[in-house]
């Protein structure tokens, strides 16, 4: 199952379906995953690259088979055996509808199904060495994407049973370096979601190819930045991006202003003034974070060293009670 075609791989790509449906759910697109991995892969210690280039064979971290094969493998029945549900496990369902009060509170839920839980789960795999190489590589897909997929805020809320903006249609979306509209072909139809996935990416981007756009983003990351990023509180995570959905995503760049909650076309027309220049840098901001925390916890995962450096560091930081970023961030979208 290893060995799949690079052209089956894109036409399982292009049928990925989110909890059942028929809404196309590639969070960042294939893209979004290479930048996230191309940032993450200046971080890495060399320790950690060499036990990756032990897993990876011939593979590089930010190919398509690696950093998009999560996304390959949904609806497909052997890998559905293998791993049953993996199809819930790209997203959790926080409630951004949800009222906020002093009981208020997002947990992942029980069953494990949310890649809350399942990012944990994977990368703890891929640290135990007793594991075949062949389950450590599928540890280390699921740990690349699930990384990437957290840090698309539309992958950590929801409201009003829209599946995470996959039911608010469209219409047009009219940026400087990159724009569609109704008449424009595609393989699927625009979403609040899926512009997310790859529209905002795309003109973020700026025609840059995603080597170079990594390359750009990752000199833009501060030492502060590095400092505040690096931990490995998952759940912390999600809430970030949670608030970041709630608080930006679901609204117009006049923040007072919800996205409509229609689900009937044409849909939403979407422009530079009224909220591609005011995400744009959510989403770059939300790539560089994705990239630096996914080299934490490959770093975490392989190297015993940086391991060990890094627990001592959270010892330090929780008796000087400093929240790592995500935990209160919901001020910094307000």
């Amino acid at each position: 199952m290893k060995n799949i075609g690079s052209s089956l791989l894109k036409l399982a790509a292009a049928g990925i379906v989110w909890a059942g449906l028929s809404a196309p759910v590639q969070a960042w697109a294939p893209e979004g995953h290479e930048i996230i991995a191309r940032i993450a892969d200046y971080y890495l210690t060399p320790a950690t690259r060499e036990k990756l280039q032990e897993i990876l064979g011939s593979y590089k971290l930010h190919e398509y088979e690696i950093a998009s094969w999560p996304d390959i493998i949904r609806g497909n029945k052997e890998y559905e055996a293998l791993y049953p549900r993996n199809g819930r496990w790209h997203y959790v369902d926080y409630d951004a509808a949800k009222r906020y009060n002093d009981d208020f509170k997002l947990e992942p839920p029980e069953d494990g199904d949310s890649i809350v839980t399942q990012l944990g789960r994977w990368k703890d795999v891929l640290s135990d060495g007793r594991v075949s190489t062949e389950k450590r590589l599928d540890a280390l897909r699921f740990v690349v994407h699930f990384a990437g997929d957290m840090h698309q805020p539309m992958h950590c809320a929801y409201r009003y049973g829209d599946m995470g903006g996959n039911m608010i249609p469209v219409n047009s979306f009219k940026g400087k370096h990159y724009s569609f509209d109704a008449d424009t072909p595609m393989d699927y139809a625009p979403s609040l979601h899926s512009i997310w996935d790859e529209a905002l990416v795309n003109e973020a981007m700026e025609g840059l190819t995603p080597f170079a756009f990594a390359k750009q983003l990752r000199k833009e990351i501060t030492p502060e930045q590095l400092k505040r990023w690096r931990h490995d509180d998952i759940p912390a995570w999600a809430v970030d991006s949670y608030w970041k959905a709630r608080k930006l995503a679901y609204r117009w760049a006049d923040r007072n202003k919800p996205v409509p909650f229609k689900w009937s076309r044409p849909g939403m027309d979407v422009t530079l003034d009224n909220y591609i220049n005011a995400r744009v840098p959510v989403v770059r901001e939300q790539l560089q974070k994705a990239g630096v925390r996914l080299a934490h916890l490959l770093n975490e995962a392989l190297d015993p060293d940086y391991r060990q450096a890094a627990e001592q560091a959270a010892k330090e930081k929780r008796s000087r009670s400093v929240e790592p970023d995500g935990v209160g961030d919901k001020s910094s979208v307000e």
